[in-house]
């Protein structure tokens, strides 16, 4: 395949997705600022893996804009590369997932290849897979507008964001994601979740000079060295967290247990991620709610914990939530937002920290303008 694959797009206006937002903002690891074309964010381009693809992703005022650089083949039962043959019969599965692939890549498996040998299907397929991605079959500005009713804190909030969109991924990468947040910060994750990728994934393909993989299988991660060699790569105590989840997830049945999680109600898949070991509460309600489209989930961090606030006045304020305190909280927020709630508070996150950063930097100027007018007044 080409690495110049022409621009596609599909309908999609700027006030239902911001990029960089979505992207950046602590949902995925794997996108990075790819270039920029103009001082206007519209025109920001990003890099990143998903569904075994390497994408280029911008957006106009109307439309979100693609082009894939390296692509993998669908994931059959044979795991061998069918490009130049005849694709094979969808594979039966319990549940009637035609291949449990469709598990990690949300969309089931293509019935041709495309003509023309650019792409390897047709362009619907990577449309399908963009909109599942980013939940575009949901109306934001609706939603917005019904979330605007239920809280005057998210009216407030709303008027100063634009749309951060909840992002559908992957469950297998996701749950080991976020296994390596704990007590982290963003860049530090993404490196460490390139590692994983670099150490155990595929190699998808080489793009200017920088190798792309897709994210390793669960079996991969089960095997007793994995411990070790992530030790040496700097991950300290999620090392052992990562393969022994991995180790109890091939026992629970591997990608027929995920599937298991999205049909489940959302506290039964909550009860099964805390059995794991390394998950907690929190990270398990980021799992149930950005790949298992468990929607009501709130992940209750010290930063929501504060924001509980607005909604609970008479909670007293600690630095770290209790499990009581930390059910009550999310209880209240599902109380206010329905079924949508872990959305509703994933834009509210945002925005808070965005006015933050804002009041932030304008504290700043003021105090460098100040500290330039005094060395003016010295002799």
């Amino acid at each position: 395949m080409s690495a110049t694959t022409k621009w596609r797009s599909l309908l999609c206006t700027y006030n239902q997705l911001q990029l960089k937002a979505t992207l950046l903002g602590g949902q995925s690891f794997r996108w990075k600022n790819y270039k920029s074309t103009a001082l206007d964010q519209h025109e920001t381009e990003f890099i990143g893996v998903f569904a075994n693809i390497v994408w280029v992703l911008r957006q106009t005022e109307r439309e979100l804009q693609y082009r894939i650089v390296g692509e993998q083949p669908y994931p059959n039962k044979a795991n061998r590369d069918v490009t130049n043959s005849p694709i094979p019969e969808p594979q039966q599965s319990p549940g009637n997932v035609r291949n449990l692939a469709e598990v990690r890549l949300k969309v089931a498996e293509p019935s041709e290849y495309a003509t023309g040998g650019e792409l390897l299907y047709p362009a619907s397929y990577y449309e399908q897979l963009l909109r599942i991605y980013f939940r575009l079959d949901v109306d934001l500005e609706q939603q917005y507008q019904q979330w605007i009713r239920c809280h005057e804190h998210f009216a407030n909030s709303a008027a100063k964001f634009y749309a951060v969109r909840q992002l559908d991924q992957d469950p297998v990468e996701n749950l080991f994601c976020f296994i390596c947040s704990q007590n982290n910060n963003i860049a530090r994750i993404s490196d460490m979740v390139e590692k994983l990728c670099r150490n155990y994934g595929e190699k998808i393909c080489e793009y200017e000079g920088t190798c792309y993989y897709n994210f390793p299988s669960v079996s991969s991660l089960a095997d007793p060295t994995v411990e070790g060699k992530l030790r040496e790569l700097g991950f300290g105590y999620r090392a052992k967290y990562i393969q022994r989840s991995a180790e109890q997830i091939l026992q629970l049945g591997d990608l027929e247990w995920f599937r298991q999680l999205c049909q489940m109600d959302y506290k039964a898949a909550h009860k099964e991620l805390v059995s794991l070991h390394g998950i907690g509460s929190k990270v398990a309600d980021c799992i149930c709610l950005m790949s298992l489209g468990h929607l009501q989930a709130i992940p209750v961090d010290t930063h929501v914990f504060q924001l509980a606030k607005h909604y609970l006045p008479a909670l007293t304020i600690s630095k770290n939530a209790t499990d009581r305190q930390y059910v009550t909280v999310a209880d209240k927020f599902r109380e206010v937002y329905g079924p949508y709630a872990g959305w509703a508070q994933t834009v509210l996150f945002c925005s808070d920290l965005r006015q933050f950063r804002d009041r932030t930097k304008r504290t700043g100027e003021r105090e460098n303008s100040s500290k330039l007018k005094k060395k003016r007044k010295k002799p």
